[in-house]
């Protein structure tokens, strides 16, 4: 009776993890200082602009577009007249009513004013109208299959009653407005950011009443920190042997799954070596994708190219061809001089796969080395900011959005300044231009797959830049200061979806292997509290009692001496 008792109240007791309350202030630390993190001065932070900021979609944690400003989203029967309606109540920040208007002014403002990531989204808007207080109606050029993901989930609105009148290259003064579920309250380029819930939020109020965010430039300081309690989660993917580190930590865990952001090998085609197919392909027939990946890890091989294996517009098709003795040969005749790859300082992984192509090009009979410098440098050196590119060889990111939308691969790749503005490597094809309009305008989806595979390819024939990896998205977190992470397929677990009520229960976490599944991202417990270890113990406990009551009545029914 006492081990039924005990075990009674041991399965009516919920876990600690679901009985955690949720803290008034969750510190995570970011890599550098973003400006005052609007649409315009952002550069890594996007994360946190979009807990300031909302957009008409977001994407769910299988990373597929749903309703959020936006009630409802329709299209036309032939596709090229999208009808927004925008959810009534919402406000800005300032307490002003989120209307068509603002949706109108956002397409205009940022199609007529050039940012990197967002003006070449909407180079297929034609027009974009407000025809009714919550209804803005938007004529495409051609219609296009990822117009939901890109621009619908990837573009901030912007209030338009603070934005209008704005000169070019300044914005509002003073903090962002948004209507997003945090407002931006401190902005210190030396001790970071300062977040506030907002608590009339359509979503309902933040669980997290403050998000402080301390900028640590450097990674080990970084785990550092939440080893010694000072941050509670590192919101940027960790290389396999920090993974391994942390998560022997007592009360740090990890929540992993696929992630989107991929890692390439940018090559200058503006000059030489690199003005030369065959020595871009010399290089890329040197590199085992491979063995670059297992030591790298956790990382998956981007054999496939720019798209990861596990997006819904995969090519399902490998494209990367290693040939040790061929690049050999190829690097004998072409005479190739010493190459310089750089590599960021404060990205560990991308360090580590630096250290990697050196090996790789070595062992085919190349000469180079590996010159770490700091992250912004480095993004100055290839042509960012306007700044003319003076580099050989740069260790890259693959933005997430190749992956949601391979479209955005024009933005990489395209031959037009304007709407390939992230054209770092200096490529310019009329073919792969060709093969972008078709991925652009494709009528169904197997037939967008196709034209996606023939660009794939024709990267990985001309190698202006050879992916290496995608990494196994992987990140560390107090269980007990929060436990609500949600993971989104393709971005992590630093997302608006969670810290907001309703939203972590009702979503699907994927798994590390891309499948949809219906948990999300905690210490293992289900909903009632019990647990499998629960339910383990049940039927051992169970069994004792069993066996303690047959042993109990063989001695009172034996007869006495």
């Amino acid at each position: 009776m006492l081990l039924v008792v005990t075990l009674g109240g041991a399965l009516s007791r919920p876990p600690a993890a679901a009985g955690q309350s949720d803290p008034d202030v969750l510190r995570l630390p970011f890599p550098q200082y973003d400006g005052t993190l609007t649409p315009y001065t952002f550069q890594l932070g996007y994360p946190l602009v979009t807990l300031v900021y909302d957009t008409l979609m977001w994407r769910d944690a299988n990373g597929i577009p749903r309703p959020w400003l936006a009630r409802s989203v329709t299209r036309s029967q032939d596709g090229r007249r999208v009808t927004v309606t925008l959810r009534p109540g919402v406000r800005w920040h300032d307490g002003r009513p989120v209307t068509a208007a603002d949706v109108a002014f956002t397409f205009r403002y940022m199609a007529a004013r050039p940012q990197p990531r967002f003006t070449p989204q909407l180079a297929g808007v034609r027009r974009v109208r407000a025809t009714g207080r919550l209804t803005a109606t938007i004529d495409l050029r051609r219609a296009s299959l990822g117009f939901e993901d890109q621009p619908l989930a990837d573009v901030p609105m912007l209030p338009r009653h603070l934005w209008q009148g704005v000169p070019e290259g300044r914005t509002p003064a003073g903090l962002p407005v948004g209507s997003g579920p945090y407002r931006l309250v401190s902005a210190r380029e030396r001790s970071g950011y300062r977040l506030r819930a907002n608590r009339d939020y359509f979503k309902g109020t933040p669980r997290v009443r403050e998000v402080r965010v301390p900028i640590i430039d450097d990674a080990e300081r970084t785990y550092a920190a939440l080893r010694e309690r000072k941050v509670d989660m590192v919101p940027l993917s960790l290389p396999r042997e920090s993974a391994d580190d942390l998560d022997a930590t007592l009360g740090i865990d990890l929540a992993r799954g696929p992630s989107y952001v991929g890692t390439t090998l940018l090559l200058n085609v503006r000059r030489a070596p690199f003005d030369s197919v065959a020595a871009r392909r010399a290089v890329a027939t040197a590199l085992d994708l491979g063995r670059i990946a297992r030591n790298v890890a956790p990382a998956e091989p981007a054999d496939e190219g720019f798209v990861h294996p596990a997006s819904r517009w995969s090519a399902a098709a490998r494209v990367h061809r290693f040939d040790l003795p061929a690049a050999r040969k190829a690097v004998r005749s072409l005479r190739l001089p010493r190459l310089r790859i750089m590599a960021p300082r404060n990205d560990p992984s991308r360090l580590e796969a630096g250290r990697q192509v050196v090996l790789a090009l070595e062992r085919a009979g190349v000469r180079a080395t590996l010159v770490e410098v700091p992250g912004r440098q480095l993004g100055r050196a290839i042509g960012e900011e306007g700044v003319p590119p003076n580099f050989e060889a740069a260790i890259q990111s693959i933005p997430p959005l190749v992956s949601y939308d391979p479209d955005y691969l024009r933005v990489l790749f395209g031959s037009d300044a304007r709407s390939a503005p992230l054209n770092f490597s200096g490529y310019r094809s009329p073919a792969f231009d060709a093969l972008a309009r078709r991925v652009a305008s494709a009528s169904d989806r197997a037939e967008r797959r196709v034209a996606v595979r023939a660009e794939l390819r024709l990267l990985a024939r001309d190698a202006p830049s050879i992916p290496l990896l995608f990494s196994r998205g992987t990140y560390a977190y107090r269980s007990s200061v929060y436990n609500r992470w949600l993971f989104v397929k393709g971005t992590g677990i630093l997302d608006k979806r969670s810290f907001l009520p309703g939203e972590t229960q009702a979503a699907q976490a994927p798994r590390p292997d891309g499948r949809e599944v219906g948990r999300q991202v905690e210490p293992a417990a289900s909903e009632s509290g019990v647990s499998v270890l629960n339910v383990i113990s049940l039927v051992v406990l169970a069994g004792v009692v069993l066996l303690a009551g047959v042993a109990l009545g063989q001695a009172v029914s034996r007869p006495k001496a």
